[in-house]
């Protein structure tokens, strides 16, 4: 009983997909500890606070979308939706998420703080984007931006050149795969007024953007190399990114939800994984 709970809290805040997120915060980390002493305190925390963060993020998304995933025949299955999750569970569930968010904080400078609101007010503000702007899945991608320089304002009060690259590498790829993602709903958006790039310019025209915000994505990832004088162990890795990012874009030449599906999920999980690593191996070696 228990763990069926569990599994179904999982799959309401689509846990597994802090795989896509914790990349960009502990290279962020990566790149900050090069400057300063390792703290294991601290990197816990911030795992933390990235993890509730985002649990937010996601309850909320499904508390203020839920009219809209009960139309469409993609999301009929959410938990909310099947009532396998109540929406005063879902509320509790945001409000734990926040207190554990900002009690990681105190761990952190007191500036974190002042900022904090930001990273509330975005999450709360992304699912009301798809019903007035096709530029929500930039929206998204803002999250993305934020969290590699938070890490380090978070240890050491500013934060520096080639973390912000960073936060626009993830700013951009996430857009770009976004959009990707859009492409499901291509016909449930036309017919309910929901604003998405596919929606608005079509599928080809949204295929040639999401190239374009991945191939921006590896410039900049290209560019923290180097700034931090990375060596060949990053620029092994930023080949494979490349090719990574080509076999993403091949796999929706042919649409359809399967190969949509695995180009998110599949391919977007072996890019974190190889993100995080090379910037692991190009600074702690």
């Amino acid at each position: 009983m228990i763990l069926e709970k569990i599994k179904i809290f999982s799959n309401f805040i689509k846990f597994e997909h802090s795989i896509f997120a914790l990349p960009f915060a502990l290279s962020a980390y990566l790149l900050v500890i090069e400057n300063n002493q390792f703290n294991l305190t601290m990197l816990l925390l911030i795992i933390v606070a990235l993890i509730s963060a985002r649990t937010y993020g996601m309850a909320i998304n499904r508390i203020i979308d839920r009219n809209i995933d009960s139309k469409n025949p993609r999301t009929k299955s959410r938990e909310l939706i099947t009532k396998k999750i109540s929406v005063r569970d879902a509320y509790l569930i945001t409000i734990v998420a926040l207190v554990v968010f900002y009690l990681a904080l105190i761990g952190f400078n007191r500036i974190v703080f002042l900022l904090s609101p930001i990273v509330v007010a975005v999450f709360t503000a992304y699912p009301f984007t798809k019903r007035f702007t096709y530029m929500c899945h930039h929206f998204l991608g803002l999250v993305y931006l934020i969290a590699p320089p938070a890490v380090e304002i978070a240890i050491t009060g500013t934060f520096s050149l080639p973390v912000f690259l960073l936060g626009l590498t993830g700013f951009f790829w996430v857009s770009g795969f976004d959009i990707i993602y859009a492409i499901l709903d291509i016909e449930f958006d036309k017919n309910n007024n929901i604003y998405s790039i596919p929606s608005k310019l079509g599928i080809k025209k949204a295929k040639i953007i999401s190239w374009a915000s991945h191939l921006i994505t590896i410039i900049l990832i290209f560019l923290i190399g180097l700034v931090e004088n990375l060596g060949l162990i990053y620029w092994i890795g930023c080949t494979i990114l490349f090719g990574l990012f080509i076999k993403e874009h091949f796999l929706i030449l042919k649409i359809d939800k399967n190969n949509i599906n695995k180009a998110f999920f599949n391919m977007n999980a072996q890019i974190s994984i190889v993100l995080l690593m090379m910037f692991a191996l190009s600074t702690l070696i």
